[in-house]
């Protein structure tokens, strides 16, 4: 007899296995450099899997076949007996098909109150329709506390320009937002121009929003175009406590020409064309600020004044040129502020972002009742510096005062006043 042998051979198998590491660092700007983190951050897999062992499985065992004989069963001759119990109802809830969506019971959006202006308008119109505009932003908010809308507002404005308007806005509509913009379907932008004549130029302040509630306004301007006034927008809460704010307002597509007291020497000079006074996470984006300049007390006025613990400002891709001032200026406690991605050109005397504050220690002419602070956790980076307003370097920041005064301290978790990052200067400044 002959017996065969047969041999199974086992193989296991492996994982490989990959560390990462990564090392992270914070640019630095000329002038400024923050601490660079030097931590690593470390992943490792696990060591290795369990090796699969193959187990032999035992030989099948052959069962012999048994016949089994075929058994007649004998036919079923009883009569049939009637089923006479009563059908039960089927009582099992339908199933919902999953197709059919479910109905939306959110209430529909209302329309926006649309209100009409044009430089041939009529303060005797009620502004609801495109051929009865009002003439004033003053009827725009008479209108508005008189209808008491409960819904969005658009004012449309037609272009043209609009000699000589000043307003004082009290109205606010809580979460809903007072849109003031051109028509959609134009390109140029409405023109609001402090001068009378051409001979008789006031000056004063456009547009003051005066309101401390300690909410949000949702005031939102958008391409329109303000010249000719000592200030632009100006949009105030209390400085003397800051619970007493305003905020979430948005200033888009606008240009500012020749504010300050450039148009008349003989007008008092100017601070801010844009100023925010304990005012919050407004929205200023992709503005032109051009000609910010006082004939007198140049370095006064400041394309965006940013003060009295005004926080979490966005101030992104804006172009500012011809500013006599420091176009950003951040003063009293005012937090949090993001300053980026915008093009500075022969502007300032010193810097494109300075800060002050009135000491109480060391002046006798400070107005507030409470100190004054310096402020912190603000960021300046991804800027261009093209120039000052003599044509020379532009330096990035400058702080006036010290990180101490008497009565104030940092937030809570805040070490630094300033961060910047990315920011670049023109090799020929102005050109």
């Amino acid at each position: 007899m002959l017996c065969l042998v047969l041999i199974f051979m086992l193989a296991g198998c492996g994982d490989s296995h990959i560390s990462t590491t990564g090392n992270i660092s914070d640019p630095s700007d000329a002038g400024y450099t923050e601490p660079r983190d030097t931590s690593e951050d470390t992943y490792t897999h696990p060591t290795s899997d369990a090796d699969f062992q193959d187990t032999e499985a035992p030989e099948d065992t052959e069962i012999p076949d048994t016949e089994i004989p075929d058994t007649e069963i004998p036919e079923d001759t009883s009569p049939e007996e009637p089923d006479t119990s009563p059908e039960e109802p089927d009582t099992t809830p339908e199933e919902p098909d999953a197709s059919t969506p479910e109905p939306d019971t959110t209430p529909p959006t209302p329309d926006p109150l649309i209100l009409w202006m044009a430089p041939n308008g009529s303060d005797t119109n009620d502004g609801t329709a495109s051929n009865r505009p009002v003439l004033t932003l003053q009827r725009v908010q008479k209108i508005l506390q008189a209808r008491k809308p409960q819904t969005n507002v658009e004012v449309r404005i037609a272009p043209g320009r609009y000699r000589g308007q000043r307003v004082t806005w009290t109205h606010v509509i809580p979460g809903h937002k007072i849109t003031f913009t051109r028509h959609a379907s134009d390109t140029g932008r409405p023109i609001f121009d402090g001068c009378l004549s051409a001979n008789n130029c006031p000056g004063g302040t456009w547009f003051i929003l005066q309101h401390s509630g300690g909410a949000e306004t949702n005031l939102v301007f958008n391409y329109l175009r303000v010249e000719n006034y000592q200030t632009a927008i100006s949009l105030n809460g209390s400085r003397n406590a800051e619970a007493n704010s305003n905020g979430s307002n948005r200033i888009f597509g606008c240009y500012f020409d020749r504010i300050g007291n450039v148009f008349n020497s003989s007008l008092s000079p100017s601070t801010a064309a844009i100023r925010l006074v304990n005012s919050d996470d407004n929205e200023i984006i992709n503005n032109h600020f051009t000609n910010i300049i006082n004939t007198t007390s140049p370095a006064l006025l400041h394309a965006i004044y940013i003060a009295h613990l005004s926080d979490r400002n966005q101030i992104l891709r804006n172009r500012f040129e011809n500013n006599a001032g420091d176009p950003i200026r951040v003063r009293d406690f005012s937090n949090n502020n993001v300053i980026n991605d915008n093009t500075f050109k022969k502007v300032a005397i010193d810097a494109a972002y300075s800060e002050w504050y009135c000491e109480h220690d060391k002046r006798t002419d400070c107005t507030k009742a409470t100190p004054e602070c310096p402020s912190w956790g603000n960021q300046f980076r991804d800027n261009h510096l093209n120039g000052n307003y003599a044509c020379q370097k532009l330096g990035t920041f400058k702080y006036y005062q010290g990180d101490t005064a008497s009565g104030c301290a940092p937030p809570a978790g805040q070490t630094q006043r300033l961060r910047t990052s990315g920011n670049t200067h023109a090799t020929n400044p102005c050109e």
